[in-house]
Parts: C-alpha cells; sequence; structure tokens
C-alpha cells in the first residue's frame, strides 16, 4: 500500500470504521511489524504527552505538586514504558475477553485494529494540539470529540475483529477489558515500584 491508501483509509477510519476494520484485516499485515507498529506509536505519544507537560506552565498549588510528582512529568521513561504495557496488555485482554464472549477472532487481528486505531489517534492528536495552539477554546471540545469517536470506533472494530455482528457484545468486551486491564496494570505497577523501592 502507498501513502495515498493509507490516507483513505485514515479517513474511512474515521467515517466507518467497521470497513476500515475489514479493509485492514484483509491485507493480512505481518504479525512482527503490526507489534514494533503499536509499541512505536505507543513510546511516541507517550514521549510526545511528556515533552507537552514538562513545557506547559504549572500551577503553584497542590494540583501543580501533584502533575508533578506524576510519572508522564517526572520519569518521562518510566511513562512511556508503562504506556507501552498499557497497549500491549490491552491487546490481549480484548482478546481474551473477547473470546471468552464467543468471538471468533485471532489475536493478529484484534492486534491489527488496535494499532492502527492508536495510529489514527496519535495523528488526530497532533492535530488537536496544533490547532490548540492557534485556537485554544477549541482544543477541548475537539479532545471530547475525539473520545467519543474513540470509543464508538474501537468497538465498531473489536465487532469486526471478533465476528459478532453485535455492537452491544463487542461494548461489554471492551468495558470488561478496560477493568481487567486496569487491575493487570496496578499490579504490574506494584511489582516495578517495589522493585524500585526495595533497590534504594
Amino acid at each position: 500500500m502507498g501513502f495515498a491508501d493509507w490516507k483513505a483509509l485514515f479517513f474511512l477510519t474515521l467515517k466507518a470504521p467497521k470497513e476500515a476494520a475489514r479493509h485492514l484485516m484483509a491485507l493480512d499485515l505481518p504479525t512482527q511489524a503490526l507489534w514494533m507498529a503499536l509499541s512505536l506509536v505507543s513510546v511516541v505519544t507517550s514521549m510526545i504527552f511528556a515533552g507537552l507537560l514538562q513545557m506547559a506552565p504549572m500551577p503553584a498549588d497542590e494540583m501543580g505538586a501533584l502533575i508533578r510528582g506524576t510519572p508522564a512529568y517526572d520519569a518521562p521513561l518510566i511513562f512511556a514504558l508503562l504506556q507501552w504495557a498499557r497497549a500491549v496488555v490491552s491487546v490481549f485482554v480484548l482478546y481474551w475477553v473477547g473470546t471468552a464472549f464467543g468471538g471468533q477472532g485471532r489475536l493478529v487481528d484484534v492486534l491489527a485494529v488496535m494499532a492502527w486505531l492508536q495510529a489514527v489517534t496519535f495523528v488526530l492528536m497532533l492535530g488537536i494540539v496544533v490547532l490548540g495552539v492557534a485556537v485554544p477554546f477549541v482544543s477541548s471540545l475537539l479532545i471530547l470529540a475525539m473520545a467519543v469517536w474513540w470509543i464508538w470506533a474501537v468497538i465498531s472494530a473489536l465487532d469486526v475483529a471478533h465476528g459478532f455482528d453485535s455492537m452491544v457484545k463487542s461494548a461489554a468486551v471492551l468495558i470488561v477489558s478496560v477493568i481487567g486491564a486496569t487491575i493487570g496494570l496496578s499490579i504490574f505497577v506494584g511489582v516495578v515500584a517495589s522493585v524500585f523501592v526495595g533497590t534504594v
């Protein structure tokens, strides 16, 4: 596929994520390339977010102190690692939960649609950041619109990847997966924190 094809798929994803997911799965992209793409987008997105946070003026109150104490501000590399882990864990959880709900999709199908959606979201986020510099009051509305679109796109893509033909079931998979991934990452963060604390 050339640039024009990816561009067309990008706009198709914005308008009809189900159709875009079918087209993406039909490409049968190599699994290793998909994992690399997911990892790259996750890390780059995290580093850009951390960089923007570093450049933003911090309030001098408790909220500012709280932000400065977050990994995104205080330890961007650890933040990038956590976001990468979140992306990888999410793929497996979405696959396992979908299978438990009767889904017939392959792990590589879930990986393909989630890696692509993350890439699309990354491009949208960059657009919002650039537009926010010129028209600040619009950025918050665009972020809200992107969040709503993302939920709809993920549910639609999961519906295709798992072969459900039921948006309700796909929504249930997303909800259960978010809860499961949150618990899993909490355990992971706790283990990592205990290791670092133990070495101090």
